[in-house]
């Protein structure tokens, strides 16, 4: 098992995961542990796109990378940089 590191929600899912834990026999971690796992099932399509988007961002090279980042168009990074269009 790797080491557990802190996370932040909100003072409502604390409390549940409070009152959970106990109400199942069981730990607060593993409680969240199994909610991500089903979110990322139930998800997956999400999920997916996402990584097909982070695929087409890094398929379009450094401008489009530093753009998507920033948030910010293309074109800015380009003009910026001096790279050409």
């Amino acid at each position: 098992m790797s080491p557990q590191a802190p996370i932040k929600t909100t003072a409502e899912t604390r409390e549940r995961l409070r009152f959970l834990a106990p109400l199942l026999g069981t730990t607060q971690s593993d409680i969240v542990d199994r909610a991500v796992q089903e979110f990322a099932v139930r998800h997956a399509d999400v999920i997916n796109k996402g990584i097909d988007h982070a695929r087409t961002v890094l398929a379009a090279g450094d401008a489009a990378i530093a753009a998507y980042i920033l948030d910010v168009p293309v074109a800015d990074v380009e003009r910026i940089s001096g790279s050409p269009n």
